[in-house]
């Protein structure tokens, strides 16, 4: 069986790498929020994006993990093992052979998610395991990615039994992205945080040896999300190339057009991921008998943060009022440089949304009295107009030394989220 646990952690850069690909994790109101917000814009075809980032994340990152044994069926169980030790789900490949075949699951992470989530789909939505699945083709034979391909027949989100996932050989039906380049990450400076009671070191060494138990459908299923350890630039490619699709079609505004959609998935992220953790009974035995002050709180969230695989977030202050969060390595930042070299504006959209987020939570959502995480919460804490809103104000993508978020109130607020120019420094 796969398991995450025989790859170390790294607690300096807190990324944690498997077969050369950096992984995070995140909730499925995340990553259907993410993909949702995607395909609401129709006039971008996003289909072809969404399957050919994760056949491309998956191919590299298999094409590591299988270089240990040539055996096909070995091959086949290591990729089983990985869907479902990343909770996608379960898959069987016994029927696959290096002309394709059919893959049936009861169990995939997207298209449950999105039913629970959204609700009954009239589509397929589960893009991610179609490329990981045309990917995994790919990698298990020997084959070039773009003489693959896939798409998805039948999708447990539209009321059907089963996932139906039709693999075959020919011309990649998605989107086969340029080769990136080697990561390179940013040396850290010593700042100094503000004293607090809460032990964040140790928060972040617990929460990273934390198993995550995948039940019997292959999902993880703690904090009252299923959870998933997913590739860093899988979200970073979706994010990042429908940005620019959105830039041909529509000029500079189309900049605009996808940050608000980000930092809006950020918020989600935030609410759902942090609020499920800092509303669990882990939160509880772990952190909260170090919490003195909502402050703490603050601290204490952004030392689980850490384990995520988010970077590097250290807490330059926090107040009733704003915070400042500092992140080395964001991958966010890492990634696009990877993807794209250097940005010309600010591109940290998870951790802007994610500040902010935590902020409306802790200071105006009362998160300590453990309040129902529902829809009708989040309407009240981030759509009325009250909630604090955040800015980049360093990007490590743009050649920053890092990225930073600062969060205030809207009648504190001092302009908008977007970095422009040639690298602005705090």
């Amino acid at each position: 069986m796969f398991d995450f646990a025989e790859f170390d952690y790294d607690f300096v850069a807190n990324r944690l790498v498997v077969g050369g690909e950096p992984m995070v994790l995140h909730c499925h109101h995340y990553n259907v929020f993410l993909q949702r917000s995607i395909q609401d814009a129709e006039y971008i075809d996003s289909a072809p994006i969404l399957v050919g980032a994760a056949a491309e994340v998956a191919f590299a990152q298999l094409t590591d993990l299988l270089a240990r044994t040539a055996d096909i069926p070995a091959r086949k169980a290591t990729v089983e093992a990985l869907y479902r030790a990343s909770g996608l789900g379960l898959i069987d490949l016994g029927a696959l052979t290096e002309r394709g075949g059919d893959v049936r699951t009861r169990s995939t992470h997207y298209s449950i998610g999105w039913k629970e989530k959204f609700g009954r789909s009239r589509t397929p939505v589960d893009f991610f395991s179609t490329g990981f699945l045309a990917g995994a083709l790919a990698a298990i034979y020997g084959l070039p990615l773009a003489d693959v391909q896939a798409r998805q027949t039948a999708c447990l989100s539209t009321g059907v039994t089963e996932d139906v996932f039709v693999l075959g050989r020919g011309p990649a039906n998605f989107t086969i992205f340029a080769q990136r380049q080697n990561p390179v990450l940013n040396p850290m400076a010593d700042d100094a945080e503000p004293a607090t009671s809460v032990d964040r070191k140790a928060i972040t060494r617990a929460v990273a040896a934390m198993p995550l138990p995948v039940n019997a459908e292959g999902l993880i299923a703690v904090f009252g999300l299923y959870l998933t350890r997913l590739h860093a630039d899988y979200y970073n490619r979706i994010s990042y190339a429908f940005e620019r699709e959105m830039t041909a079609a529509t000029g500079r505004q189309g900049v605009e057009v996808a940050a608000d959609l980000f930092i809006e998935a950020g918020h989600v992220c935030a609410f759902n991921t942090m609020g499920g953790i800092m509303t669990s009974p882990d939160w509880d035995a772990l952190v909260l008998p170090m919490l003195k002050t909502p402050e703490d709180w603050f601290h204490g969230i952004f030392a689980w943060w850490n384990a995520c695989g988010y970077g590097v977030a250290k807490v330059m202050d926090v107040s009733p009022t704003g915070a400042t969060v500092r992140i080395y390595n964001d991958y966010e930042s890492v990634g696009y440089r990877r993807m794209y070299g250097a940005a010309d504006h600010g591109i940290s959209y998870l951790v802007t949304g994610g500040v902010a987020g935590v902020m409306n939570l802790i200071y105006l959502g009362d998160i300590h009295t453990k309040p129902a995480l529902t829809t009708e919460f989040y309407d009240r804490l981030f759509k009325r107009g009250q909630a604090f809103q955040a800015r980049m104000t360093a990007c490590q993508a743009m050649g920053d030394p890092y990225t930073e978020i600062h969060a205030e109130l809207p009648e504190m607020a001092e302009g908008g989220h977007r970095l422009e120019g040639a690298g602005v420094s705090a």
